[in-house]
């Protein structure tokens, strides 16, 4: 593990996780199902700077998580089907911890960052989390079991501030073959 996480190694952390069905079943239950890769995001897109991306999973709302670039390090992009998309890691590995680690994106990038340190967000996110454990009671032990297995660290904190930094990167918002920008997933920070 310590040679794929130094070198990024997006390929061979997507090849384990292909490789075990359960994490992909696992991942599909938190929202992110490698299966969806094959249809494409919601519209063709591509980014200001003419970066590549890759599509590696899709959610049920629609979206499409897509690596950027070509480097082995590769940030993580979302491209909603409501026309909202950005940056939302530097690599694959914090975007899983996100979807792993948090109710879902949607949740996480729906209440500002804050100067409170995101109290009030991580406030919102611990009630969307009792409202899946009602459905969900093995939640936690999910996640701990992912966690693992993939090496990721936990959502709150760092992630979570950064998700929200990223995603108000004007750079990394997705432009459709139109030409019509996506919009921002979180309000730019002072906005």
């Amino acid at each position: 593990m310590g040679d794929e996480r130094a070198a990024g190694g997006e390929s061979l952390l997507l090849g384990r996780i292909a490789g075990a069905a359960w994490i992909v079943d696992l991942l599909r239950r938190f929202d992110f199902d490698l299966d969806r890769a094959a249809d494409g995001p919601p519209e063709a897109v591509h980014l200001p700077s003419g970066e590549p991306l890759e599509m590696i999973a899709g959610d049920a709302s629609g979206g499409a998580f897509m690596l950027v670039g070509t480097s082995v390090a590769r940030p993580v992009l979302y491209v909603g089907s409501e026309g909202e998309g950005g940056l939302i890691a530097t690599d694959l590995r914090a975007a899983l911890a996100l979807v792993v680690g948090l109710s879902s994106i949607h949740d996480a990038t729906s209440v500002p960052y804050g100067d409170d340190g995101g109290a009030r967000l991580r406030e919102w996110l611990a009630r969307a989390d009792e409202e899946i454990r009602e459905d969900w009671p093995e939640l936690d032990a999910e996640r701990a079991r992912l966690r693992q297995a993939l090496d990721l660290p936990e959502a709150d904190g760092l992630l979570l501030e950064a998700l929200h930094r990223l995603a108000a990167d004007d750079d990394y918002r997705p432009v459709s073959d139109a030409g019509d920008r996506y919009e921002p997933m979180v309000d730019a920070p002072g906005a």
